[in-house]
């Protein structure tokens, strides 16, 4: 083969491998919990909200006003419109890949080693997986690399240029600040022209453009009344929930084990040959070893010793960082290309290299098509629309991570992650009050695993409440809906959460149902060994040994009753046996409705092989 042919296969491998990914993109992955977060930021963005001061946020929020105008394209309630930006996400990717050939040409780099590491890293579900998502971290690995391609040229005007963009890819991703101030200042004592340690006034022109950025964008804060906030919200509270939970090294060993087919901190398989990922374990492996040879580099310090200096200070930081996911190892994998092609370049024969990328190739294709998650997908979107479908505009709907793109939720904290449970548990944050809950309740709730760890461990108080005035539609989807078991003897009173025609269907038969046990448990259960009972309702009726009374005055009731939102309405139980009740201001006859086995709701499930539904749909 000649080394025209080799580049050709790196080529096609990398162009084929990442159009393959799109069946992921759009129609196979679940959509992650940051991406609905990103969509209803920019959605508020689009409204005229300004960020931090009319929405409580901890990310920064460049990507934010770049997307902006694109959650204004469609009215779509359902995973579609997260879809979107998806799609129009893949030229910022198109951009960063170009700009790091551009580096690695410039550095002296075969053609053939270049386009071989990026076919690596597209054929990688290390990589992939992530990249395919909608994130902030793309506009950041694209900004990144255009500072470093443009710190490879003379002249003062394209470092001032290099340090705009290092600050707006702080302005993308807070998480890139320390990377960025560590590279400015290598910039300033190395001279890769004439590879030695000394001096260079270029970097003066390069702090001048990031000051100069930065004072631009804090106008925008001071000019809209949001600075204060700003640095409440992001510095001091990503600051703060840092020193809370300490760093756990072994979860960074378990993101660079994760290719080889190892999890090391997941409770189930600890190996898994299907998830082997040859591309990840290339990228890892050969871009470990060209870090350390880059670094190796250090007496005569080049453009491949800068590159692999940023790559250490960029794992260190991500290995001292106290929760890490999969996609922080995005701008990893893009300052791994040049080592990459590095060790490449340092090989005598290409056959070794063609056949890891032809091997590497075939097993990120057929991962692309065969390992989705498509039903975890139809799922989501059928909670989105049905969370839309059941509320009204203005009313708001109550979940762990952004489970409604067009209704707000009823507090400041209107997501949940774990920054939010801490600084809530240490007193940094507002609880969501009681009183509050009672005097507004949501016209929803979204019960997901945010929600249920909220509900069991950071406000328990807030639990009685939503247990007792709504019931599960859906596993994680609950609606207004009056419900106890009442033993003999005993009452119960509730405040009507939305006005309505309440259908009322009381039983033995309802008493006996586990979410009167364990609803919490039932309501978000992800298992596929345990089935949890539909919850199937008899026809609406009173039963005659149950006394109601609303607004503290004797009520006679029948098959229903109009409420009107906080009105009391109460009931009493003489009957000898356990009696179930509940109150429907809908026509639900069926609760506690359960998806496809192994289907959930975070899309955690396991990937397994299976042909794929392109059309897959949850009813």
């Amino acid at each position: 083969m000649t080394r025209d042919r080799g580049v050709v296969v790196a080529i096609v491998a990398a162009v084929t491998g990442a159009i393959a990914r799109l069946a992921q993109l759009g129609w196979l992955h679940p959509l992650n919990p940051d991406e609905r977060e990103f969509f209803v930021a920019m959605r508020w963005i689009a409204e005229g909200r300004v960020p931090y001061r009319d929405f409580w946020e901890h990310h920064t929020p460049l990507t934010w006003f770049l997307f902006a105008p694109l959650t204004r394209v469609t009215e779509s309630p359902g995973v579609d419109a997260v879809l979107l930006l998806r799609w129009a996400q893949i030229p910022i990717w198109i951009g960063t890949f170009w700009l790091a050939n551009v580096w690695m040409r410039d550095a002296g780099l075969s053609r053939f080693a270049r386009w071989s590491a990026m076919a690596f890293a597209l054929c990688s579900s290390f990589f992939m997986l992530s990249a395919i998502e909608f994130r902030v971290d793309a506009l950041g690995c694209l900004l990144i690399m255009a500072a470093l391609v443009l710190m490879q040229r003379t002249g003062a005007g394209t470092a001032f240029a290099a340090g705009a963009a290092f600050c707006l890819a702080g302005f993308a991703n807070l998480r890139f600040g320390p990377l960025i101030l560590l590279s400015a200042l290598l910039f300033r004592i190395v001279d890769t022209r004439g590879r030695a340690w000394r001096g260079t006034s270029r970097a003066n022109w390069l702090f001048a453009g990031a000051l100069v950025t930065l004072a631009a964008s804090l106008a925008y804060f001071v000019v809209t009344g949001s600075l204060d906030e700003l640095i409440e919200d992001v510095f001091r509270g990503n600051f703060l929930s840092g020193r809370y939970v300490p760093p756990i090294l072994s979860a960074f060993l378990h993101r660079l084990l994760i290719p080889f087919g190892i999890r090391v901190l997941d409770a189930g398989e600890p190996w898994s040959a299907a998830a082997v990922d040859v591309g990840g374990i290339v990228v890892v492996v050969i871009g470990c070893i060209g870090l350390i040879r880059g670094l190796a580099r250090w007496r005569n310090p080049d453009d491949l010793f800068v590159m692999a200096f940023v790559q250490a200070v960029n794992m260190l930081f991500i290995a001292a960082m106290n929760t890490i996911y999969n996609y922080h190892f995005l701008l990893v994998v893009v300052l791994m290309l040049p080592l990459i092609a590095m060790m490449i370049d340092l090989l005598p024969r290409r056959a070794l290299v063609l056949v890891l990328l032809v091997v590497a190739w075939g097993v990120s294709v057929f991962a692309s098509i065969f390992r989705g998650k498509e039903l975890d997908l139809a799922y989501q979107d059928l909670i989105l629309r049905e969370a839309h479908a059941r509320t009204r505009p203005g009313e708001t709907i109550w979940s762990g991570i952004a489970w409604s793109l067009r209704r707000d939720a009823p507090h400041r904290l209107w997501f949940l992650p774990d920054m939010a449970a801490y600084l809530v548990h240490n007193g940094e944050e507002e609880r969501y009050r009681l009183e509050d809950l009672v005097r507004n309740p949501p016209a929803a709730l979204v019960v997901d695993n945010m929600a249920a760890t909220w509900l069991s461990l950071v406000q328990r108080e807030l639990a009685p409440y939503f247990i007792r005035h709504y019931v599960p539609l859906w596993r994680s989807l609950w609606i207004p809906g009056l419900n106890a078991r009442l033993a003999p003897g005993e009452s119960m009173v509730w405040m009507a959460p939305r006005d309505g025609e309440y259908r009322v269907y009381a039983g033995r038969e309802i008493a006996g149902h586990p979410w009167f046990d364990r609803p919490l448990y039932i309501a978000h259960y992800q298992s596929t060994n345990i089935r949890w009972p539909l919850l199937t309702l008899p026809p609406p009726g009173n039963d005659p040994r149950l006394q109601w009374w609303i607004d503290r005055q004797p009520a006679t009731v029948g098959a229903s009753v109009a409420l009107r939102k906080g009105q009391v309405i109460a009931v009493a139980s003489s009957a000898g046996e356990p009696l179930g009740v509940i109150l429907l201001p809908s026509a639900d006859r069926t609760l506690n409705r359960q998806p496809p086995p192994g289907v959930t709701l975070e899309g955690v499930s396991t990937r397994v092989t299976h042909v794929p539904d392109f059309h897959a749909r949850i009813e």
